[in-house]
């Protein structure tokens, strides 16, 4: 009686582990289980090029492949939208306040027989144009673009960037880059000069003397721009902004940008002004969301109101 109680009893778990086993193959091992239903199938605009900012990696077939959700009405495939140019104007609405003159001429309180010399030395912090109003070095950046076309990424890699001090005075006075270029730091005065980079990420103290030039690799992206100063010339100061990406550009002497082979579709797009109050967001420090248009030029105009200027 006992034997066969111990028996039965074996061949019943015997039976309840076969039924789990093919329970657990039937929804894992390689079969379909009734939760997967079919993937969805998301085109990048370049093939070849992840997605910034995704955890996942895109096949080298151009295709992301997702589960599908969980409810009935599956995600609807989202088609490649391809590239196109962002170009527009930085303007002052209001009059500008009087650049303040840092050094005057003769009379710079260090170095006085090369900084100065001949010109006073005038504040770059908000430089306009007379005629058209436009705002000279704003930063025009996407800071979390979709994704990057590859030769936008190979032309800003390529390109020489020089950092020079001359005259006393940083050139450029704003300068946007990319994470692993090298800025060549140069010094074209006959005197001393330190470039103390105050980046979080990219922080350094070089000194130069006169005609030396030393290269310095940019290792990492910063999340704002960043102050440059020369700590023996204190009136020297300049900002650098660090990007993984290659979509930035540094308004010129009328106001103009233009940013080449973006992503089209809903980008966010910053606009930095190092005298606009708070902090020289112009937009939201986060951006402000336009519409790319593919294979085609997206125009934005932006506007500073003086009003909102910070005093020097």
């Amino acid at each position: 009686m006992t034997l066969s109680w111990n028996r039965n009893r074996a061949l019943g778990s015997l039976g309840l582990g076969l039924a789990a086993t093919l329970l657990f193959c039937a929804s894992g091992c390689g079969g379909k289980g009734t939760e997967s239903g079919d993937a969805v199938v998301v085109p990048e605009p370049n093939a070849n090029v992840p997605t910034v900012g995704s955890t996942e990696t895109t096949p080298a077939t151009g295709t992301a492949t997702t589960p599908a959700a969980t409810s009935k009405a599956a995600p609807a495939a989202v088609k490649a939208e391809g590239w196109g140019t962002l170009k527009g104007t930085i303007t002052l609405k209001g009059n500008p306040p009087e650049p303040k003159v840092l050094a005057d001429q003769g009379k710079a309180s260090k170095d006085p027989t090369v900084c100065a010399k001949d010109t006073p030395i005038k504040s770059e912090r908000l430089v306009v144009d007379g005629a058209s109003k436009g705002v000279k070095n704003v930063l025009v950046y996407i800071p979390k673009p979709s994704a990057v076309n590859e030769e936008a990424k190979s032309n800003v890699q390529s390109a020489q960037i020089v950092f020079d001090q001359k005259n006393c005075t940083f050139e450029p006075h704003v300068l946007a880059l990319m994470e692993g270029v090298k800025v060549d730091l140069k010094n074209s005065d006959p005197v001393n000069h330190n470039i103390n980079s105050r980046l979080k990420n990219n922080g350094f103290n070089k000194l130069l003397s006169g005609s030396q030039e030393m290269p310095q690799p940019i290792v990492a992206p910063e999340r704002s721009p960043g102050e440059v100063t020369c700590d023996i010339h204190p009136w020297m100061k300049a900002y650098w902004l660090v990007l993984d990406n290659p979509y930035f550009a540094v308004t010129d002497e009328q106001g103009n940008f233009e940013i080449k082979n973006a992503p089209a579709g809903t980008q966010k797009v910053v606009v930095w002004q190092e005298a606009v109050a708070p902090s020289g967001f112009v937009t939201a420090p986060s951006g402000d969301a336009l519409e790319l248009k593919a294979n085609d030029t997206t125009t934005k105009n932006f506007e500073i109101d003086a009003g909102k200027l910070r005093p020097e």
